[in-house]
């Protein structure tokens, strides 16, 4: 009988021993649960953080974009006043140079025709005294 009493005292002490290693085990899985809960919520917190970083980055691109277009539209539109301005300004030369020819095609014909002609193109130049402008 008594070593029956003994076996079972050693089977208990074998029992304790293994529930110990259990519950160690235990307490270690459960340490580990909350570092890996602590790491889920570190990463879901960084996860919505670039979301909202995206987000932002998103409405700052479609500002940019705006902002071109808007000053892609102000240089096109310079642009057509300069073209304008410069068109303005060929037209008036090109007025001058017809003014000037029809001085000359005039001083031709009155070197090749008669002299008394003379008083005609100068009376024609100085009533019209652009002429004399554009040809300097």
């Amino acid at each position: 009988m008594s070593d029956l009493l003994g076996q079972m005292n050693h089977n208990l002490e074998g029992l304790k021993s293994d529930l110990n290693e259990v519950t160690k085990g235990r307490d270690c899985l459960d340490s580990e649960v909350l570092v890996l809960k602590e790491q889920l919520e570190m990463v879901q917190a960084v996860a919505k953080e670039n979301e909202a970083i995206a987000t932002e980055a998103q409405q700052m691109t479609e500002a940019g974009k705006n902002y071109v277009e808007e000053e892609e539209v102000k240089l096109l539109e310079k642009s057509v006043e300069e073209l304008e301005y410069t068109v303005n300004v060929l037209e008036n030369k090109g007025e001058l140079v017809k003014g000037e020819a029809e001085r000359q095609r005039l001083q031709r014909e009155e070197l090749e025709g008669d002299p008394t002609e003379t008083v005609h193109v100068e009376d024609y130049v100085a009533a019209h005294p652009a002429l004399l402008e554009g040809g300097q």
